[in-house]
C-alpha cells in the first residue's frame, strides 16, 4: 500500500499533467499519446514487484535469475509494443509520438525519484549484526 501511495499515485498525477500539456499543444492525439505513455511506464514498473514478490518469499536464491529473465521478457514486450504504437497505418495514427515519448521520459524520471525517496524513508536494515560474542 505504501508503494501505491508514495510512488504510483504521484506518477499518475505527473502523467495527468503531461496529458494536459500535450492536450494544449497537440490536441486529442497528444492526450492519447501521453496517457498511453504514462500507462506503459506504470505497468512496466509495477509488474516487477507484483511478479517477483511471491518468488522472493518462496526461494530468495532464484530471485535474481527470475528477475533477469522477467526483465528480458519486459524489454522484448516493450519492443513489440512500441513497434505497434509507432505504426503510422495502425494504432500509431491516433497517437502523438512526441507526447508519448516525452511522457515516458518524464514519468520514468518521476517514478525513479519517487522510488528513491520512498526507499530512503523506509527503514530496512542493510545487514544484521550478530549479538552473540564469539
Amino acid at each position: 500500500m505504501t508503494t501505491l501511495r508514495t510512488v504510483v499515485l504521484p506518477t499518475l498525477v505527473v502523467t495527468a499533467l503531461c496529458a494536459v500539456v500535450a492536450g494544449l499543444i497537440e490536441g486529442g492525439d497528444g492526450v492519447a499519446g501521453a496517457l498511453v505513455g504514462g500507462a506503459i511506464v506504470c505497468l512496466f514498473f509495477v509488474s516487477s514487484p507484483a511478479a517477483l514478490g511471491p518468488i522472493t518469499k518462496v526461494s530468495p536464491h532464484l530471485s535474481l535469475l527470475v528477475a533477469m529473465m522477467f526483465f528480458l521478457t519486459k524489454v522484448i514486450a516493450l519492443l513489440a509494443l512500441f513497434t505497434v504504437l509507432f505504426d503510422r497505418d495502425g494504432l500509431g495514427a491516433h497517437l502523438d509520438d512526441r507526447s508519448l515519448g516525452g511522457t515516458v521520459i518524464v514519468a520514468t524520471l518521476a517514478w525513479t525519484f519517487l522510488q528513491i525517496r520512498a526507499s530512503k524513508r523506509t527503514r530496512i536494515p542493510t545487514y544484521d549484526l550478530d549479538d552473540t560474542e564469539r
